[in-house]
């Protein structure tokens, strides 16, 4: 492998037989698409199914790569990327035509984010602090409280962000 990226970067052309890694890279995704569950997990099985059978075509129409079809009938490494792209957007173009109307935005979950770092215990007792009615909601008041007092609310005027609060502190009369 190594040997094979020194020759790329002295612009030599290259050929390498992407199956296995490819294989390995489509179902850490997959896996990864399971573990976050919901729409993520469906259009992930949708887009590494689809890319799986690009790739698998690719290859099955004698487009391969060099080193597994010959010097004189495959392809260089990126030329066999790009045919792979071309297939797989023709697959996904004809895949998400049909499912038009299922498109949503979607927004990951922070949750899994390296840098997450929310402590729960502290939260549910401020929300409990504010659901006055202990109904599990709180209403656009208590929220604005809430936020005031962590010092996250959204202020109309940013410039007078802490004045009132750092007055208190000190004890300043105003």
């Amino acid at each position: 492998m190594a040997d094979l990226w020194h020759a790329h970067l002295r612009g030599e052309k290259t050929s390498m037989n992407p199956l296995g890694m490819t294989e390995a890279i489509l179902n850490a995704m997959l896996h990864s698409a399971f573990l976050a569950g919901g729409p993520v997990h469906e259009e992930m099985q949708t887009f590494t199914t689809t890319l799986r059978k690009s790739l698998h075509n690719t290859f099955r129409y004698g487009q391969g790569t060099w080193d597994m079809a010959g010097p004189d009938k495959g392809f260089t490494t990126e030329a066999f990327i790009d045919k792979v792209a071309w297939r797989l957007s023709r697959y996904l173009e004809k895949v998400w035509i049909e499912e038009d109307e299922k498109q949503k935005t979607f927004a990951p979950d922070p949750k899994f984010r390296r840098n997450y770092n929310v402590d729960r215990a502290s939260l549910e007792s401020l929300f409990q602090e504010y659901d006055m009615d202990k109904k599990g909601a709180i209403g656009l008041d208590q929220l604005e409280l809430i936020l005031a007092k962590i010092g996250v609310a959204p202020l109309k005027d940013p410039l007078k962000r802490g004045s009132a609060s750092s007055d208190k502190e000190r004890n300043v009369v105003g």
